[in-house]
């Protein structure tokens, strides 16, 4: 198989030849990971050097993204909160906010911006280096081999992820609210665990590995498929970057509708 995209002829036909040639590739990938796991030929060595370099790029970078949302989100809430006499329900909203949709979100833009882009460089340089031509010369199957790994590495590390900026969103938010506000930690305990529910960090879990999955099979794509030397390497990690916010922001719309239908809101039943 060789990874070569046919040339544009035209915006709107490349967009639609490399949505269907996307298409195409991610089915195929998430085949090879299904065969490589019921074979037991997944490569254990690859997959935990991806986790440990997904994480290690994505770790910092994720809680101090998450450490001022979370300050942001209990100062806009203190604030609206106090005018309308319901400094009480904080726990409430932060459990809305953070758990429902900021935890996974911030996920999403660091296996996006962070770890999607450093796999794109890192499968662009070996392409342009023909180090993926020689391993089709060898009867390697690269999806299988180079793909696979980076797939299961990207979920692992996003569920890990997720739980850490939920948890450091959280705490950021409770500091706030006895410290700042000087509000009882009572009341925001209350409110939290009343509205905050297991569902919603469940689903928080579940959205963090579908953007995961999302954004390296997009990098996986984009660094395969790099053609042009260095500049062609720069030129596929900042499409892939783009390609996989936009993915991320549709695939979060569709599962948030999706799980308020399942899910019914607190107090709707």
């Amino acid at each position: 198989m060789t990874y070569e995209l046919p040339t544009a002829k035209g915006p709107a036909r490349d967009v639609a030849t490399q949505g269907g040639y996307l298409i195409g590739f991610s089915v195929q990938a998430l085949v090879a990971l299904l065969r490589a796991l019921l074979r037991r030929r997944l490569s254990l060595s690859e997959t935990v050097t991806q986790v440990l370099f997904i994480g290690r790029v994505s770790t910092g970078p994720s809680l101090l993204l998450m450490i001022p949302i979370g300050v942001f989100i209990a100062v806009s809430v203190g604030e609206l909160a106090g005018r309308i006499g319901a400094g009480g329900y904080s726990g409430a909203v932060v459990a809305f906010i953070v758990v429902g949709q900021a935890a996974a979100l911030v996920c999403a833009l660091m296996m996006a911006g962070v770890a999607g882009s450093a796999i794109c460089t890192d499968l662009g340089s070996r392409k342009i280096r023909e180090e993926v031509d020689a391993l089709e010369v060898m009867g390697i199957d690269v999806v299988e081999r180079l793909v696979a790994p980076r797939l299961v590495a990207a979920v692992v590390v996003s569920l890990a992820l997720c739980s850490m900026v939920t948890f450091g969103g959280v705490l950021a938010c409770y500091l706030y609210h006895i410290y700042v506000q000087h509000l009882p930690a009572g009341t925001f305990m209350a409110t939290f665990s009343q509205y905050g529910r297991t569902s919603d960090f469940v689903m928080a879990l579940v959205k963090a590995a579908v953007f995961g999955l999302t954004s390296t099979l997009v990098a996986t794509f984009k660094g395969l498929h790099t053609k042009g030397g260095p500049r062609g390497v720069a030129d596929s990690v900042n499409e892939a970057v783009v390609i996989a916010f936009a993915l991320v922001f549709v695939v979060n719309a569709a599962l948030s509708a999706l799980y308020t239908v399942i899910v019914p809101a607190v107090g709707s039943y």
